[in-house]
């Protein structure tokens, strides 16, 4: 045993690298405490074996140079106290967004895997749904440079993060009036689905509630290709004794943020039904 260490013996014993050593000596944050006034060697002492745990953990707890220098700096119990709960609650915010970034993530796997299992096309079922609550402008979009525009706004207005990659939250609203008189392709007002925890101003908020809806999917273009699908949805409609009861939704199914192979890209139109 000795008191002086060699940069490599004090790395060793410490578990770090000679290179980090060599990084806070440079910036000032753990300098060795012997300089060899012949050889110009710097010498570590055993006795600063403590300051270097130190610093070690709290880079575990992912606390800046910056943040360990004053950690370090003048120590004494209020301080250290204070510095461990402002970084606890750092830590706790951070683990917090992760926990619901996480969620998030799991939902879209969900919603990927679901699907994958539900490929086919141009075919009308009927589905129960709940109640939702839309996000929306209220403005009509005529063409996919005012699309744009339209879902960057609607983005903007929500706390949340990631809302429309990998869901099937973003639309638009086809009026129950244009769907019985077969104007497919009137102009449409865009809407993205909210989270019940999602606050939303009264005047962007709209409810749909939940029943019956009859469902199609279909590839091709959101404004411009639902025609033909929703022709055959109210031909179905009509065989099967079925009336509409309020606004259709064309929902983003597979978008561009999921695949860029127009062939993948496809929409579902929901219509609110009963039986006659």
């Amino acid at each position: 045993m000795k008191e002086k260490l060699t940069i490599g013996e004090m790395a060793k014993l410490r578990g770090v690298t000679s290179e980090t050593l060599r990084h806070y000596d440079r910036i000032d944050l753990f300098k060795p405490q012997f300089v060899d006034p012949l050889s110009g060697y710097r010498y570590y002492s055993i006795f600063q074996y403590e300051i270097l745990g130190t610093i070690k953990e709290l880079r575990q707890l992912r606390m800046t140079t910056d943040e360990i220098k004053e950690y370090l700096n003048e120590r004494n119990f209020s301080k250290s106290l204070e510095i461990m709960k402002a970084k606890h609650e750092e830590l706790v915010s951070n683990l917090k967004e992760l926990n619901e970034m996480e969620e998030n993530i799991r939902e879209k796997i969900a919603y990927l895997e679901q699907v994958e299992k539900e490929s086919e096309l141009q075919k009308v079922i009927f589905r129960e749904m709940k109640s939702r609550r839309l996000l929306t402008l209220h403005e009509k979009i005529n063409d996919n440079f005012e699309l744009c525009y339209g879902v960057l706004n609607l983005e903007n207005m929500l706390t949340e993060k990631t809302p429309i990659l990998a869901t099937n939250r973003l639309g638009i609203i086809i009026e129950e009036t244009n769907l019985k008189t077969e104007r497919f392709e009137e102009p449409s007002t865009i809407f993205i689905v909210a989270k019940n925890k999602e606050v939303i101003p009264n005047t962007y908020e709209l409810t749909v509630p939940g029943g019956l809806f009859a469902c199609i999917r279909y590839n091709g273009e959101l404004l411009t290709s639902r025609s033909e699908s929703l022709r055959k949805m109210l031909q179905q409609l009509k065989i099967n004794g079925y009336q509409i009861i309020g606004d259709a939704l064309q929902i983003m199914h597979i978008d561009i943020t999921i695949s860029d192979k127009p062939n993948e890209i496809t929409f579902e139109i929901q219509v609110p039904v009963r039986k006659m």
